[in-house]
């Protein structure tokens, strides 16, 4: 009897399997475009490769980095991951950086599809929800980066994953361990999320029930070492985290905490909840006990989708307060697909209430809202309110399937059925039936419609979004690398301080130059020099005066993201006064297509300062 190898086609169809290894090649695809259509992507990409070199070159896992910013140097995973790739393979790690952490991104969206299983035992479900992760744009955007955060992202799933096994089997408590501990070495805002996302889960799965649940002494144990992990790593190694995450502490209006204060604060509130949920159970609060219909959904998603269109047509005239930046028009109609997943979301989160384990989704996403209206009101500089974005995507993609079916499997059930019980007893009850049979049939492909469109809108604008935003533009191209690669073979190191925004910066100190430290702005929109001349003197700046300005052609035709909360945009008069003295052309290198026309281009200019001293002296010559 010959052995059945390959399946056929109908059985794959309807193979879970198949359909989960679908949906993680499009989150793979998806978020490594970038990575294969740049030379690099990201920008703060020159602080992960100048450290990954640093890696390879000293063998060492932890290395000193005196760049912008800080505390890179202490979240080591991504740099471990590409060296070990790197030693394997022999490709550089410029060529093979850029490629491995969105794979890590795509993966978290495999793990995820088990988080999701594990949590409601419906298959569907889970593949429906992992293909609204694989595509909603502020995860693959972020996840699409070679940075601490994606592969945060990733350990970050499995912990939540291994968490839940543990939960069933004591025996995970070593991976699960394992798993946490290269949470906290991987990036320290995702495990903030982490930490917060278990309290709340913990607390409303308790809240939600009249008694404790079986795994509450495990979940408090876990907790408890977990948090005194992440204070300890941040405490004695990776001390900036402490010095800015930390020991700013909690402000709420006048009042302030200190660091040490806030982690006391933190136990008492993670015990006291334990209070909260006892009161909750003796006055019998926030009991819900009337199940959603179609109408309600449907009103909260109209509702939602004003109040977020609004809201966006509001800081299309006034800045984001936290980001410096106004949404444009073409911004908002790309939004406009994840605004209505948003809109789908809120009008599923009643329907959690009545699945299995719905109070572990709602916690999840309680613990990253609350932690948003913190963050926006306290106008945050360590907790950033647009940070939160990436990381309700996961509960999102649940919840929002649930709006969606609320209103599309049940649309105009209750109105229709009321309608045709009229017919009930007449002499052809097969009308009844016939109606409700129709009804029903016309619903499931509106339902799986609807999915399919949200899909694809939302892949489709993941990357537009962001660019029509005009805020930042992300893509390092091979002319850039050439012009930093020229400069390491003709300048000194040592002699030079380098102007450029932030993407360029970043790669020029990870080859050994000197920056401005995202200091330089000025000399961006001034249309001549003598309007920066304080800046390029470096007076009252963290830097010794200017010797040299990149420029490429993202700088001038897009936009010029010197750091956040820092955006300029280059005139033709602003550029073309680095065509005169006291600025001179050092190299330029260009791409040039079948029409002749420039692709990409990237230069170089020296500052002669001979000449702007002698201006100075003699200024009417």
């Amino acid at each position: 009897m010959a052995m059945k190898i390959i399946p056929k086609p109908c059985e794959l169809i309807k193979n879970w399997c198949f359909w989960l290894i679908v949906i993680t090649f499009i989150a793979i695809i998806l978020r490594s475009l970038p990575a294969w259509t740049n030379a690099a992507w990201g920008c703060d990409f020159g602080i992960y490769y100048g450290l990954t070199n640093s890696l390879v070159d000293n063998k060492d896992l932890f290395n000193p980095y005196y760049g912008w910013g800080g505390s890179y140097q202490y979240f080591p995973v991504l740099y471990a991951v590409t060296g070990v790739a790197h030693w394997i393979t022999g490709i550089d790690v410029l060529t093979i950086m850029p490629k491995i952490a969105p794979i890590f991104g795509g993966l978290s969206v495999l793990i995820f599809y088990f988080v999701v299983y594990k949590l409601l035992g419906d298959r569907k479900m889970a593949l429906l929800s992992s293909l609204f992760l694989a595509v909603l744009p502020f995860h693959v955007y972020q996840t699409s980066h070679a940075s601490p955060l994606t592969i945060g992202h990733f350990f970050m799933m499995l912990s939540i994953y291994l968490f839940i096994k543990f939960r069933e089997d004591v025996r995970f408590i070593i991976p699960l361990f394992i798993s946490t501990i290269l949470l906290i070495m991987s990036h320290h805002l995702t495990t903030y999320f982490y930490l917060i996302s278990l309290i709340s889960i913990v607390f409303v799965e308790n809240a939600s029930k009249k008694e404790w649940t079986p795994s509450l002494n495990k979940d408090v144990l876990y907790i408890s070492a977990t948090s005194g992990l992440i204070f300890s790593y941040w405490i004695f190694i990776a001390t900036p985290v402490y010095e800015s995450f930390m020991r700013v502490g909690l402000r709420v209006g006048p009042i302030s905490i200190n660091s040490s204060y806030t982690i006391i604060l933190f136990y008492i509130l993670f015990f006291s909840m334990f209070g909260i949920i006892w009161l909750k159970r003796r006055y019998n609060l926030f009991v819900i006990k009337d199940k959603p219909t179609a109408k309600s959904a449907i009103v909260k998603f109209s509702l939602t989708l004003v109040i977020i269109l609004t809201t966006m047509g509001v800081f299309s005239v006034v800045k984001l307060p936290w980001t410096n930046f106004s949404f444009t028009p073409l911004s908002i109609i790309y939004s406009l697909p994840l605004t209505l997943i948003f809109a789908f979301g809120v009008a599923g989160v009643r329907y959690t209430r009545f699945i299995p384990n719905g109070s572990f989704i709602r916690g999840w996403l309680l613990a990253i809202l609350l932690s948003l209206v913190y963050g926006v009101l306290t106008n945050s500089s360590t907790i950033l309110p647009h940070r939160h974005f990436e990381y309700i995507m996961a509960p999102l993609s649940i919840i929002s399937l649930y709006g969606i079916r609320g209103i599309f499997l049940n649309l105009n059930y209750e109105r229709i059925s009321k309608f045709t019980d009229r017919f009930r007893h007449i002499k052809k009850p097969s009308l009844y039936f016939f109606k409700k049979s129709s009804l029903l049939q016309k619903r499931q492909p509106l339902y799986i419609a609807v999915i399919l469109l949200l899909v694809t809108a939302n892949a489709v604008s993941v990357y537009p979004s962001h660019v029509a935003l005009n805020a930042s533009y992300e893509a390092i191209t091979d002319e850039d690398f050439a012009v930093i690669e020229w400069m390491g073979e003709n300048y000194n190191k040592n002699d030079c301080v380098i102007a450029s925004d932030h993407r360029l910066a970043r790669v020029t100190e990870a080859v050994g130059f000197n920056t401005t430290l995202d200091e330089s702005s000025i000399v961006w929109i001034s249309e001549n020099f003598t309007d920066c001349l304080y800046e390029l003197e470096g007076i009252g700046k963290n830097h010794s005066r200017i010797t040299h300005v990149i420029i490429d052609d993202i700088m001038k035709d897009k936009v010029v993201h010197v750091g956040f909360g820092q955006i300029f945009y280059m005139t033709n008069e602003s550029y073309e006064k680095f065509s005169y003295q006291p600025f001179e052309l050092a190299y330029r290198n260009k791409t040039i297509n079948e029409n002749m026309e420039e692709v990409h281009w990237a230069e170089i200019y020296e500052i002669n300062w001979t000449y702007i001293e002698k201006y100075l002296k003699h200024p009417l010559e």
